[in-house]
């Protein structure tokens, strides 16, 4: 029996990624918030407590799902060291040659025992457009189950999933909702952003070729 091939874009279940938002193959949107990292060890057993039971109270509060995800990759410094040395032999103060000396030996035995990783953390707020009625709905709910666990259909397709006009009207509720879920963030401490379209395209060429991750150098100025 001969075996269907499908290429790798196929089994990506995005449609089309316009305004910030992604589109998914079943007409249902995503848009992206970014949140800035906390390093809770740094805080108090109060602040600490403060900051959990804040985002128990966002999530109860909730009534959508909401997906968290955590981009981690080995972050490149070498460019880093090399101005760090090229700075220090240009350095004419010994003391601060000394010291900038010291700086870059501790620097390069710490990456060479360690990775240095950088860590990103994402937003997934959703959003389903009620499309089907009432005497069609059973059918359809039959429907996507079937076509959930038919993996050979292809996650790409050129009919659009969902019409300009379902498209506005969604788009709508989901900024509602990832303006209510931002405040609610910023109310917490944490700086927060959305992203725009060429954003979410990098982030999810990154996602799907992390390997081009491990090649980003520190940004430093």
């Amino acid at each position: 029996m001969a075996q269907t091939k499908y290429n790798s874009q196929s089994l990506i279940p995005i449609y089309q990624i316009k305004k910030g938002v992604i589109i998914l193959k079943d007409g249902s949107l995503r848009s992206i918030v970014e949140v800035a990292g906390v390093n809770i060890d740094l805080k108090s057993p109060e602040e600490q407590n403060i900051l959990f039971n804040s985002w128990r109270a966002i999530l109860n509060t909730l009534e959508f799902s909401l997906q968290v995800v955590i981009l981690s990759y080995r972050l490149n410094i070498n460019p880093y060291l090399t101005f760090l040395k090229n700075q220090i032999d240009r350095e004419s103060n010994e003391l601060l040659k000394i010291q900038g000396e010291d700086y870059y030996n501790f620097l390069t035995s710490l990456v060479t025992q360690n990775s240095i990783m950088k860590k990103r953390f994402f937003l997934a707020v959703p959003f389903t457009p009620l499309t089907f009625t009432p005497t069609k709905a059973a059918g359809q709910l039959s429907a996507s189950f079937k076509n959930m666990f038919n993996f050979s259909r292809e996650a790409f397709s050129q009919v659009s999933p969902i019409s300009d006009q379902e498209f506005e009207r969604a788009y709508q509720q989901l900024i509602i909702r990832q303006t209510n879920l931002a405040g609610n963030l910023n109310k917490m401490g944490l700086s927060c952003r959305v992203l725009d379209t060429k954003e979410i395209i990098e982030l999810l060429y990154n996602l799907y070729n992390p390997e081009l991750l491990e090649n980003e150098a520190l940004v430093f100025e």
